[in-house]
């Protein structure tokens, strides 16, 4: 059930309206509360020393074992020589195991087909490098492509015909569930805009923010919160099939935080040499190593780029893959003053969303002064010449048992508003707004209630602090 969106019964009321009398006993005019909220924050990055190399990660590949057009080694040393510091190969319904493997008729046929184990460890260890980073991959990566595509990782399973995304999903959980391996299976879902109608470029942005069609990705999320770390978010140098799934992610997390992210991937999803390097993924890590790579799959903690993002960019927009894109150097989050700060270069300006909408742009968001939307979450992109970055989700919920406990919930401010219009139940729906007074936090409670069998909206709002009608 959505956070924000709920159905209040008439013993729910009296509950919550009790809970009220607190705040009430201090009420002043409407409006006049000058007190700041008060966040809790939910930071993907609290564990990041931002002194550790980033490593440049590309999550979704190809070659001609499926539907590629180029043999491992070409895909391998074109991601080498583009600076990837993780590279994994999924091939469509085709377990990738080593980058020297023998055991396919692909490299039976040809010797030069995969690398050879020196070579294979020159690139693990980053020779011609010098001194940085080498590139490592992931063992067991696939494409499982029956019905919408997932990919798996550290997975020795291939999915068989009739297999739904829902089935995937269960099987690769209940594998993590029950695997004595150290580094457990994890899933990310690819390009879902292809399967919801998210590609179409005028009726995408309606698809991505659909209830029933959220509802199924939400879902899947919520259910499988130790397997299934994200979503594909920018896809290929075409971005057609993610056209409109940057905003199928806010509408999932506007549903899943701040209890549970979601992080967003970019990923090439390269099926040639020519089409690598242009959507990838920073890692923050203190080492390369597989064990850290799994750590921050599961903890979110890096930023995805892509330099081509249409809806962001502009549908002309096509950076230069040997060029430096936007790059965060340090995120600052600061709980006591609820603000969020984000360094970086090669970029020209900060947004940051919530809901799907731009609330704030600069380095820093204070969210007591952008309180319209950040009601579970806000993330940041950062444009440049050269592309666009995006960081994860941060959880925002406003901290009710603090300051005595002087601020609404939302439950609460659900309740005054509906006995303000003499009703025990309708459709509610909150949101959190600034007033036309910078410091007035209040409540924007939209009812829908039916009228001659027809759907009737009336918004009241309600004084955060003091659970005035204003």
């Amino acid at each position: 059930m959505s956070r924000r969106s709920f159905r209040l019964a008439a013993t729910a009321i009296v509950s919550t309206i009790a809970l009220t009398a607190a705040p009430l006993t201090t009420a002043t005019a409407c409006g006049n509360s000058s007190s700041d909220m008060d966040y809790k924050i939910a930071n993907p990055y609290a564990g990041v020393n931002w002194h550790w190399q980033q490593y440049k990660a590309g999550f979704h590949n190809h070659t001609t074992e499926s539907d590629g057009g180029n043999t491992a080694t070409e895909m391998l040393e074109t991601a080498y020589s583009l600076g990837f510091n993780v590279y994994a190969m999924t091939d469509h319904n085709v377990v990738n195991t080593t980058w020297d493997r023998t055991d396919t008729a692909h490299a039976q046929a040809d010797p030069n087909y995969y690398l050879t184990t020196e070579r294979m460890t020159e690139m693990n260890t980053g020779v011609g490098r010098d001194g940085r980073p080498g590139m490592i991959g992931i063992p067991y990566s696939d494409e499982q492509s029956q019905a919408d595509h997932l990919n798996t990782f550290w997975t020795n399973w291939n999915n068989s015909s009739g297999a739904t995304l829902e089935s995937k999903t269960a099987h690769v959980d209940e594998m993590n569930k029950t695997s004595e391996a150290a580094l457990k299976p994890l899933m990310h879902i690819n390009h879902p805009g292809r399967y919801y109608g998210g590609s179409n470029t005028t009726t995408g942005g309606a698809a991505a923010t659909d209830p029933v069609k959220v509802a199924r990705y939400v879902g899947l999320f919520e259910k499988y919160p130790d397997s299934l770390v994200g979503m594909e978010i920018v896809n290929k140098v075409s971005d057609g099939d993610s056209y409109s799934d940057r905003i199928l992610w806010d509408s999932v997390l506007q549903e899943t935080l701040p209890e549970r992210n979601v992080s967003g991937f970019a990923n090439d999803d390269a099926h040639s040499t020519s089409a690598l390097g242009y959507a990838y993924n920073r890692l923050l890590m203190p080492a390369l190593t597989e064990a850290n790579l799994h750590d921050t799959l599961m903890s979110g903690a890096f930023y995805s780029t892509a330099l081509v993002a249409k809806r962001e960019l502009g549908s002309d927009f096509k950076g230069d893959r040997t060029q430096p894109a936007p790059t965060i150097t340090r995120i600052s989050v600061n709980e006591a003053k609820d603000t969020i700060t984000i360094q970086g270069t090669n970029y020209n300006t900060i947004e940051w969303i919530a809901d799907g909408k731009v609330v704030a742009t600069g380095n820093t968001v204070d969210l007591d002064k952008v309180a319209a939307g950040v009601d579970n979450y806000v993330r940041a992109q950062l444009k440049g010449d050269n592309g666009i970055s995006f960081t994860n989700a941060f959880g925002v919920e406003l901290n009710t048992k603090s300051h005595h406990g002087r601020y609404l919930t939302e439950t609460e401010a659900a309740a005054v508003a509906l006995a303000s219009v003499d009703r025990t139940t309708a459709q509610v729906s909150v949101t959190r707004a600034s007033g036309s007074k910078w410091g007035q936090q209040v409540f924007a409670v939209k009812i829908t209630t039916l009228v001659d069998g027809k759907p009737a909206t009336t918004v009241v709002k309600v004084d955060a602090r003091t659970g005035e009608i204003c």
